[in-house]
């Protein structure tokens, strides 16, 4: 299907000056890939040397065929470089698949050196690599932007048979045979220092059909400043950083012409605490440029809400979290449901109608009450602000390892409790939606798990990948196995 998608900005070299190709791996659908920023910015960089040609390759659930490239219809077979990006733990499943369905052997020490070397990297793996350390040849551990023309450099000057070896003496690359405490993840100090995507690959779509696979993806911060105890950004990817306005008004410029759109969507953990971004926004005003800013933090963004308005935005995304201030604070969210309320005052003076919020549950030691503070919240707020249309996404905590609430003891059995009484309480009042409770659970084993769980994960893709082949590899209940292996 994705093969019959026209695209702008798709690379194409001449093949007699191709040396060395990689192979992209998004192990997750075209839609859910295009997305985002990460492709069109892995994309663009692993494609700087004229001698490396890298290919995009997606995960299809449906097409039971070897997975292929969309540019050259390549097999996995045909790189000398797989590189997977996880963004979810849940997609190692979909990589295990691929590497399957392509006869590449899961576990390393059954690859000889005619098979690709396979290189893991993305925000899971920087934070835990754990459950793929017996699968991947190295992995990557931060932002590649510092480190990507030497890594590209190596690439061309090395013979084949040293090449794991070159790339392991990079900054950020790592054998899984090194004790995981020694590894450091690569930060990029300064964003205007490295190249960022102005002729983004993008798929060609009627006006009608716009969405968010269309328009430019900017990113102007990156990091966070806050300590939310849940949060992998403020674990892994401090500190915040941000682009100039010099810079951002110069990939603006030749991102609307090269990408063809009028479209931006700002991209950042903390897009309102930017420091120039009042003559960001008056920047897109002045080229008649559209822009959108999909979340926004409620006690920094209110003084945008004015220039949302300018720019036609009817609907925000925020996140309180929890229904309860204390419990906010406890998990450092500094954020009272006053500033929550005018946040909403404003917002709603200028001309939003919809706001989506999204909350954990399993915060605390009770989630039947975090339910029962979510549902009085959220009506309290309903009546205080009718011209609103609220949508909830209420979503079990999944622990990161490494954050503060990594060993939280989280009662999967009370959470499902609690949104249950949840669903009972705003049934037919508002949009509601949650995570299934027994996918955040084996998302939560992966997410602080080791090695262990490799012959699992190959167990349960053998079996189909599905929550009933999880069920069954782990006898059934994944909240006990949670609980046996992952909670002290």
């Amino acid at each position: 299907m994705t093969s019959k998608i026209k695209e702008i900005n798709v690379i194409q070299k001449p093949k007699s000056s191709i040396q060395w190709r990689i192979g992209l791996v998004y192990p997750n659908s075209y839609q859910v890939g295009m997305s985002g920023l990460t492709i069109k910015l892995l994309y663009s960089l692993l494609n700087q040397h004229p001698n490396i040609s890298t290919e995009r390759i997606f995960y299809s659930a449906k097409d039971p065929r070897l997975p292929t490239s969309l540019e050259t219809k390549k097999n996995l077979h045909q790189f000398d470089i797989l590189a997977f990006t996880f963004q979810f733990e849940l997609d190692y499943i979909n990589a295990i698949r691929m590497l399957q369905q392509s006869k590449i052997p899961i576990l390393l020490h059954d690859r000889s050196s005619s098979y690709p070397i396979l290189i893991a990297g993305g925000p899971t793996v920087t934070i835990n690599p754990g459950p793929l350390l017996k699968i991947f040849d190295l992995f990557f551990i931060g932002e590649i932007e510092s480190v990507v023309l030497e890594f590209l450099q190596t690439i061309v000057n090395s013979k084949f048979k040293s090449l794991r070896d070159s790339i392991s003496s990079i900054s950020g690359f790592y054998y899984p045979d090194i004790k995981f405490e020694k590894w450091f993840p690569v930060i990029t100090p300064d964003l205007d220092k490295v190249p960022f995507p102005t002729a983004q690959v993008r798929p060609l779509v009627k006006e009608k059909k716009k969405g968010s696979l269309n328009g430019f993806f900017l990113q102007i911060t990156r990091g966070c400043p806050h300590g939310c105890h849940f949060c992998l950004i403020g674990k892994a990817f401090r500190p915040m950083r941000e682009r100039s306005l010099a810079n951002l008004e110069l990939i603006i410029n030749k991102g609307s012409i090269e990408t063809q759109t009028n479209f931006f969507s700002l991209i950042g953990s903390s897009t309102a605490e930017y420091s120039k971004i009042d003559q960001l926004i008056d920047f897109f005003s002045s080229k008649k440029l559209k822009f959108t800013l999909p979340s926004i933090r409620m006690d920094s963004g209110i003084k945008l809400l004015e220039k949302l308005n300018y720019s036609g935005q009817k609907n925000l995304s925020v996140a309180p979290e929890t229904g309860s201030e204390i419990l906010r604070k406890k998990i450092g969210k500094n954020l009272s449901n006053q500033q929550i309320k005018d946040f909403i005052t404003n917002a709603e003076r200028n001309g939003i109608r919809e706001l989506k919020f999204y909350y954990i549950i399993g915060l605390s030691e009770d989630p039947v009450i975090e339910g029962q503070q979510i549902a009085d919240f959220t009506q309290e707020l309903v009546d205080l602000f009718p011209s609103i249309r609220f949508k909830l996404s209420v979503n079990p905590l999944i622990p990161k390892l490494g954050t503060k609430l990594s060993s939280h003891p989280v009662n999967y059995s009370s959470i499902q409790e609690g949104l249950e009484y949840l669903k009972l309480k705003l049934k037919s009042k508002h949009q509601f939606k949650t995570f299934p409770i027994e996918w955040a659970t084996i998302q939560a084993i992966l997410s602080l798990g080791g090695p262990e769980l490799t012959p699992i994960l190959s167990s349960v893709a053998n079996n189909g990948g599905t929550l009933q082949s999880w069920k069954k590899i782990l006898k059934g209940n994944p909240i006990e196995f949670f609980k046996s292996n992952y909670q002290k």
